[in-house]
């Protein structure tokens, strides 16, 4: 008897293997081997460093020096908070940068504050971790996405790159650079979604960035650098109006804060996970796998995250099927951190708070 239910048992979990890796092929088929695919899937998934280089007075015409990176009520960056990232497990560091009120008249940034840009670049370096660097908040000063805006943006992104890319032209493809954060016409009816005019110059603004990378020479010629849909959104109609140069060094970052207008409406992490929310999450990353991944170009989710600290359960459950998911597509995935309703780690004890929610 023992034998025929070890017969049946064996039977019945070789086939279930077989279901799986059938189930597999179809939903999560295999990416294309090229190098930005590649590359995007060995970054591992990441941390960002929120609410911190990229604080800022938005709008404001006041310049600001090295105290800004406090401004937002987050303590200045230590080498120790870093090395506690690395040590929860992450890959990559994604660093939210606004250069807007660290610059002069004529586009020229700050010596000190690119030095402290510098200083925390190489402290994520030195613990083996990528480092992306990028132009966060500037859609509250110039970085405005509308055809009569434009000429003046591409003058502004053209001599932020140029800068930027000379100063760190020697560094290797560990640290990558973000053209824009989630760049967009800010309080108009349409800033979260968008129509054709902005996505156009959008993808403009995304080319004279490279340009300018390019153009800097050294390691930066062969730099893998990340480019992005309008207000980095990940829903179809975005996705599909981006154009991606043709360049085999080019990433595209995309944000997904799943159940969101933008962060304005979470999802009820009181409830269980529901298969069809597990749905709408598989059917966003499956359509970015369908027109961004399958061409060829890498994905890094740049951002993603829940505001839900009392229901911690729930919470990991979303975040562990929503990471497992992206990681199938190949989709490194970097969560939001703001140290504050988005926080993971304690920035003063360099504890991790929520380890459940967030396993790298």
């Amino acid at each position: 008897m023992k034998s025929v239910v070890a017969f049946i048992t064996a039977i019945v979990t070789f086939f279930s293997g077989c279901f799986s890796n059938i189930v597999d092929t179809i939903f999560f088929p295999e990416s294309p081997q090229t190098e930005s695919v590649e590359f995007a899937q060995n970054l591992g998934n990441g941390w960002n460093l929120g609410n911190t280089l990229e604080a800022c007075e938005m709008g404001s015409a006041e310049k600001m020096g090295l105290e800004s990176e406090i401004y937002w009520g987050n303590p200045y960056t230590t080498k120790e908070m870093i090395e506690a990232v690395k040590e929860a497990g992450f890959g990559t560091v994604r660093i939210p940068i606004t250069w807007a009120q660290h610059l002069d008249e004529n586009y020229v940034i700050d010596e000190e504050w690119l030095a402290r840009v510098k200083q925390i670049v190489d402290w994520v370096l030195e613990c083996e971790m990528y480092a992306i660097i990028n132009i966060h908040h500037d859609d509250t000063f110039w970085l405005i996405t509308d055809k009569a805006h434009e000429e003046n943006a591409t003058a502004v992104i053209t001599a932020i790159w140029s800068q930027v890319s000379e100063y760190f032209k020697d560094y290797d493809e560990r640290l990558i650079f973000e053209t824009m954060n989630e760049p967009r016409v800010v309080g108009c009816d349409t800033e979260w979604s968008g129509i054709p005019e902005h996505y156009e110059v959008v993808n403009n603004l995304n080319f004279a960035a490279l340009k300018a990378i390019r153009q800097s020479g050294g390691k930066n010629e062969s730099r893998f650098v990340s480019i992005t849909t309008y207000a980095a959104r990940c829903e179809t109609e975005p996705v599909s109006a981006l154009r991606p140069p043709d360049d085999p060094h080019v990433l595209v970052s995309i944000h997904c804060y799943y159940g969101t207008a933008h962060r304005s409406e979470f999802l009820d992490c009181e409830k269980k996970l529901t298969l069809i929310e597990k749905y709408e999450m598989y059917k966003i990353l499956r359509d970015i796998y369908r027109i961004i991944i399958k061409k060829g170009y890498g994905v890094v989710l740049g951002e993603f995250g829940w505001t839900d600290r009392v229901n911690l359960e729930n919470l990991a459950e979303r975040a562990e099927y929503f990471i497992t998911t992206a990681n199938k597509f190949g989709i490194p995935c970097i969560v939001w951190d703001n140290g504050l309703d988005f926080r993971l780690f304690d920035r003063t004890t360099h504890i991790l708070e929520f380890p459940d929610y967030i396993k790298p």
